[in-house]
């Protein structure tokens, strides 16, 4: 385990099992999953995927060199011509030292998940690897997940819930209607931001101060109401730090301490201020004020 893409190579030839019967199998299927997976690690979560930090993982300088080029947040979201362009490097990143290190470390006695020959544009399987990928598929994934996440780590040290960032396919939220209820009731009628009254025309939406897509949680502490401008030019970038001091003055505030019934826990300042520094420390893109 000297990089993830073992366990990306598993997971790749587990789900590509349970979509085909067939037993060739072309690298672009493949790229196809090696794309989903790394887009949404590094674009979305912004994991780093190398242990030494001057160092970029290959796949991670592709994957951002392509990404600079199109204005989409979720690999879903790429032009036609932007997702082919994505597999076909991640097909390219196989095939030039991935599929042939894949089996290394294998045991003598366990026979190869697959056959490749350099310049081949498939992989081909036998039956029993077929059956066994697929009948184990669930347990493979798992399996891979672990691994990967335990090598992103140490990669990673200050970031939250790698094994949750590592198992999803997306970025997938849930909704905050009743968190903006919740923030109203709570006299917060004005954003967070701006500092502007909410009116008909001035429509309160719920932001993440910290991002959501570092956080992967909607913790009320870290939830405030901001404008429809605001929460969209914002987006999932950090705030300017005096935004994070805004936000510890507000909790100490907050008069609400129950939630569904439920204690609502908020976060001590060194807790805030320590997230918010994580997030640097893994050089989380941009940071975002108010233009004056």
């Amino acid at each position: 385990m000297s990089t993830t893409y073992k366990p990306a190579l598993l997971k790749a030839l587990v789900r590509v099992c349970r979509r085909t019967n067939a037993l060739v199998i072309p690298l672009t299927e493949l790229g196809h999953q090696f794309a989903s997976m790394y887009w949404n690690q590094t674009v979305v979560y912004h994991l780093r995927q190398a242990a030494v930090v001057t160092k970029e993982a290959e796949v991670v300088r592709r994957i951002h060199a392509l990404s600079g080029q199109y204005a989409a947040r979720s690999f879903a979201e790429l032009p036609v011509v932007g997702r082919d362009r994505v597999e076909a490097s991640m097909s390219q990143l196989l095939a030039l030292d991935v599929l042939r290190r894949f089996h290394n470390s294998k045991p003598d006695e366990m026979p190869l998940l697959y056959e490749w020959s350099a310049g081949s544009s498939a992989i081909e399987l036998t039956k029993d690897s077929r059956a066994f990928l697929r009948d184990h598929g669930q347990m493979l994934e798992v399996l891979a997940n672990y691994h990967w996440a335990d090598y992103l780590e140490g990669c990673n040290r200050l970031t939250p819930r790698i094994i949750q960032k590592v198992a999803r396919d997306g970025a997938k939220r849930g909704s905050l209607t009743k968190y903006l209820r919740i923030l109203l009731e709570d006299g917060d009628r004005k954003c967070f931001y701006c500092e502007r009254p909410f009116t008909p025309d001035n429509k309160a939406a719920v932001d993440h101060v910290i991002p959501w897509s570092f956080l992967l949680e909607d913790p009320l502490w870290n939830l405030v109401p901001a404008c429809t401008r605001c929460n969209g030019a914002k987006s999932d970038w950090l705030p300017d730090a005096k935004y994070i001091d805004r936000l510890l003055v507000r909790n100490t505030d907050a008069a609400r301490t129950t939630f569904d019934g439920k204690v609502s826990f908020m976060a001590g300042a060194d807790d805030v201020r320590g997230l918010y520094d994580a997030a640097i420390s893994v050089n989380w893109p941009g940071y975002w004020a108010i233009e004056k």
